[in-house]
C-alpha cells in the first residue's frame, strides 16, 4: 500500500478506538435509577422518628393526667380547711361576740363558739353538734334552740332538767343513791350515762355510800356538779 493510504487506516483506525473507548466510559458513568426498596429505606427512619415523637407526645399527656390526678386531692383538702392551714367561719345567734373567726385546721364548732366569747347565758346548745368538725367558709349558727329529747327525759324538756325517769322521783324527794340504777342516776342534771355507770362501779367496789358527800370520790364529779346534786340525793 502506498504511504498515504497506510497512514490513513491507522488514523481510522485510532479514531474507532477513540471512540469505542468513549462510549464504554459513558455506559459505565450513565445514570442508574435507584430501586422502590432504597427509595423507602430512609423513610423506614423518618417513620420510627416520627413514631417516637407521637410516644413522647403520648408519654407526656399521661405524665399530665397522672399529675392532674395528683394534685386534685390537695386541692380538694385545701376548698376544706383554707388555703393557708387554716378555717374561716362565721359565729352568729346567741353568742358573746358574732362574727368571723379563724381557727386552725382541725378546730371543732365548739372551738368556734370559744372564740366568739362563748354563748350567752340561758342558751341551749343541745342542738348543736359541739365536736363536729369545721369546714371553711360555713356559718355556725347559735340559735338556742334544743336538740332531740334524751332518752329517759319527758318530752318537751331539755336534756338534764331533772325531768325524766328520775325526774319525777327527784320531784318527790331526793334519790337513794345507793338504791338507784344507772337510768335512775343518768336523769339528774349534769349526770349522763358514763357518769352515772361510774357512780355504780364506785359503789359496787366500795360499798354503800356513807353520806351524799362522798360522790366526791367518783371520777368526774367536781364541786360545782356536787352541789347541784346534794339536795337530790339521799343514803
Amino acid at each position: 500500500m502506498a504511504p498515504a493510504a497506510r497512514a490513513a487506516l491507522v488514523l481510522a483506525l485510532v479514531a474507532l478506538a477513540a471512540a469505542l473507548m468513549t462510549a464504554w466510559f459513558s455506559w459505565q458513568h450513565r445514570p442508574v435509577p435507584l430501586a422502590s426498596s432504597e427509595v423507602d429505606t430512609p423513610r423506614t427512619g423518618e417513620s420510627a422518628a416520627a413514631g417516637n415523637a407521637r410516644s413522647d407526645h403520648s408519654d407526656h399527656g399521661a405524665t399530665s393526667a397522672t399529675d392532674t390526678s395528683v394534685t386534685s386531692a390537695p386541692t380538694a383538702r385545701a376548698a376544706r380547711t383554707g388555703a393557708s392551714g387554716e378555717v374561716v367561719v362565721d359565729v352568729a345567734g346567741r353568742v358573746a361576740r358574732p362574727g368571723v373567726v379563724r381557727l386552725p385546721a382541725g378546730a371543732r364548732v365548739v372551738d368556734a363558739i370559744e372564740r366568739a366569747g362563748g354563748v350567752l347565758p340561758g342558751t341551749d346548745t343541745t342542738g348543736l353538734a359541739l365536736a363536729r368538725l369545721l369546714v371553711d367558709g360555713e356559718q355556725v349558727l347559735v340559735d338556742g334552740k334544743p336538740g332531740p329529747a334524751r332518752p329517759g327525759t319527758a318530752a318537751g324538756q331539755p336534756a338534764g332538767t331533772g325531768l325524766g325517769s328520775a325526774g319525777s322521783t327527784a320531784a318527790t324527794g331526793p334519790i337513794d343513791l345507793n338504791a338507784a340504777t344507772a337510768e335512775e342516776l343518768d336523769g339528774l342534771p349534769g349526770v349522763g350515762p358514763v357518769l352515772a355507770r361510774r357512780i355504780v362501779e364506785w359503789r359496787t367496789a366500795h360499798g354503800p355510800f356513807r353520806s351524799p358527800e362522798q360522790l366526791a370520790e367518783v371520777t368526774g364529779v367536781g364541786d360545782k356538779r356536787l352541789a347541784d346534786l346534794l339536795p337530790l340525793l339521799k343514803v
